[in-house]
């Protein structure tokens, strides 16, 4: 099962390569960034203000049963079905529904997904670790959430994946 969450953990690390590249240490990724990124323009059939997205009534019902204080919700269709994005808390969601409206993902992005002891686990294991980035997906039908997480440190700023307590490393660049 980790190595089917090591897939999804590329997924969401190709989604948000382009806010990593930033230097800016306040750098967070907008919902623009989010609709400007490669996977989305290829996986995207209507989206913006101006397209209208007609979404089956399940997938709205079924997202306002599970979102309930949610304002500002922005919905695109996409090959499998579609997606809403929203901010919340100072982290931006990204919600997949399948055509018939069933829940397929949901994807969180925000530097405050990570617990205490994840936080820990990071501190521990690198040399002043700064952390740029982090996404957090889980799939409908588990409950096992994946943490994908850019770190910094001295010597380097790596791409770790967490997976129920496991930390591991899944791209290494040095300086």
């Amino acid at each position: 099962m980790k190595q089917s969450f090591f897939a999804i953990g590329m997924l969401i690390l190709f989604a948000s390569a382009q806010t990593s590249a930033q230097n800016n240490e306040t750098a967070f990724l907008t919902r623009s960034s989010i609709f400007n990124s490669p996977l989305l323009k290829g996986t995207a059939i209507k989206a913006g203000p101006a397209a209208r997205v007609d979404v089956s009534v399940t997938a709205t019902e079924a997202f306002k049963r599970e979102f309930k204080d949610v304002k500002d919700v922005e919905w695109v269709e996409i090959a499998s079905g579609y997606r809403a994005y929203f901010s919340q808390n100072e982290i931006i969601n990204a919600v997949d529904y399948t055509k018939k409206g069933k829940l397929y993902s949901i994807i969180r992005y925000g530097r405050n997904l990570l617990t205490k002891d994840m936080q820990v686990m990071i501190e521990r294991a690198f040399d002043a670790p700064q952390i740029r980035e982090v996404s957090e997906v889980r799939i409908a039908d588990y409950a096992t959430k994946v943490y994908i997480v850019i770190v910094e440190d001295k010597a380097s700023m790596k791409t770790v994946q967490i997976i129920e307590g496991e930390m591991e490393v899944i791209q290494d660049i040095r300086k």
